[in-house]
């Protein structure tokens, strides 16, 4: 079940009109695009359509499989890397004497020294928990092979500095907008204490065909929906001002909310990425 959310944003530059459809699964966005009738005549009929390499797919019905089965390109890039961690904390353990505790220390117990056991204790180490909203859209000049590589770089990213602590709550969006509007598609794809799930996460987050087959389909759907020419433009193309982006992503997604755009990280490596990551946490 999605949520829908509409407000107004004022930022220096702009006053948008915001519709947000919020789901906790890509699974159901598909299930509602089925549900729902398209919105306008403008709209293109993406169940019926024929696709090519700027898709990624040839057709609704292998994007659907994609989205039920992953991408293995991304899970086998990635699964060498990941080495799954199902706790949301680590531990510290540390030992000290004690008068209970699980062995005895010997030359304590014949002095008759009452803390003559070793006793074991872990402390919780809390994790830095980041709350990433990943927006996929980009241009329509855009191979489909880079935004391929968009998502396994940001993976990439995630893997290596969940190994250094790091946890995330990890969002993907999809922004339609103009200077006046946006609608936005979100996507919970992983909570902070989960372990990452290439398998259910590569297609949402990776393949192309999410954001140009199933994300365009819930866009000629969705009933708040707007239809805009071209099917509109990135949020970081309209907003291209970084610092009234940010203010409006703290006013749409919260205050600790780290957006990292599509576009802005194309031809970029994953050093580059954790750098975006890591700068915005600090704010």
């Amino acid at each position: 079940m999605s949520k829908i959310i509409e407000r107004q944003v004022k930022t220096s530059k702009h006053k948008m009109k915001v519709m947000m459809e919020q789901y906790n699964s890509a699974f159901d966005v598909s299930e509602d695009c089925k549900e729902r009738k398209i919105t306008s005549s403008k709209f293109e009929d993406k169940s019926k359509d024929t696709f090519d390499e700027w898709e990624g797919v040839k057709s609704y019905d292998e994007a659907l499989n994609l989205l039920k089965n992953g991408y293995q390109p991304t899970v086998e890039a990635l699964k060498s890397k990941i080495k799954f961690n199902k706790t949301g904390a680590g531990k510290r353990i540390s030992f000290q004497n004690n008068i209970t505790g699980a062995v005895p220390v010997v030359p304590l117990a014949m002095m008759g020294v009452p803390n003559n056991m070793i006793d074991m204790k872990m402390k919780p180490i809390k994790c830095k928990v980041l709350d990433i909203y990943y927006d996929v859209t980009v241009s329509c000049g855009t191979p489909s092979e880079e935004i391929i590589k968009n998502g396994q770089k940001l993976l990439g990213t995630i893997v290596e500095l969940e190994k250094q602590g790091y946890k995330f709550n990890l969002y993907g969006i999809q922004t339609y907008s103009d200077s006046s509007s946006v609608d936005i598609l979100m996507v919970k794809i992983k909570s902070s204490n989960q372990p990452l799930d290439l398998k259910r996460i590569s297609f949402p987050l990776t393949h192309a065909a999410f954001f140009r087959v199933i994300g365009f389909d819930w866009y000629s759907r969705t009933p708040k929906g707007t239809y805009r020419g071209g099917y509109g433009c990135a949020l970081s193309y309209t907003l291209n001002d970084k610092s009234e982006r940010e203010d409006f992503v703290k006013q749409v997604f919260g205050q600790n909310a780290i957006y990292i755009a599509g576009k802005e990280i194309l031809y970029k490596d994953e050093e580059h990425i954790k750098e975006v990551l890591l700068t915005n946490e600090k704010r």
